[in-house]
């Protein structure tokens, strides 16, 4: 009987200390963090709308400043979530983005609004393309019809 009440006292115990190791979250190294690729997306999602009206607004310095963080984002997708279900998708954000990103440094620089809006479009079309083919062509891109941030002024 002293054996069988000793049992269940340390299996007891042992259930006490999964539950408390359970209902709290691990430590987080903020050295150590890297953001999923959905959270990198969301950010460059924030960047292309935040794009769309200054460059419609013909704001061109905030529009090269957020061309420069679109830029940026994908530089950092490429070096921390280089792969997708084990598939590289380094080459496919290059040729999806690099020329639209180009066109619209261009279109910035030029302050031609003609060409912007059709980087623009090139560059939503390549995020289309992307999401189409890893199976997320329900996250479909657009131009914005409202700005997400109504604390910016996107007027110059």
């Amino acid at each position: 009987m002293r054996k069988i009440i000793a049992v269940l006292t340390i299996l007891t115990l042992s259930l006490v200390q999964m539950n408390a190791a359970i209902a709290q979250p691990p430590p987080k190294d903020p050295n150590n963090y890297v953001p999923g690729l959905g959270d990198l997306m969301g950010s460059l999602q924030v960047q292309h709308g935040k794009l769309w009206f200054a460059g419609s607004q013909e704001n061109w310095p905030l529009a090269a400043y957020t061309v420069d963080a679109i830029k940026e984002g994908v530089a950092d997708m490429i070096v921390l979530r280089p792969r997708y279900k084990r598939e590289s998708i380094v080459e496919m954000l290059r040729q999806l983005t690099a020329k639209p990103l180009e066109d619209l440094e261009e279109a910035v620089s030029e302050k031609d609004s003609e060409l912007f809006i059709q980087a623009y479009d090139s560059l939503t079309e390549g995020c289309n393309v992307c999401h189409r083919s890893h199976d997320y062509g329900f996250i479909e891109i657009q131009r914005p019809t409202a700005p997400a941030w109504t604390n910016l002024r996107y007027r110059p």
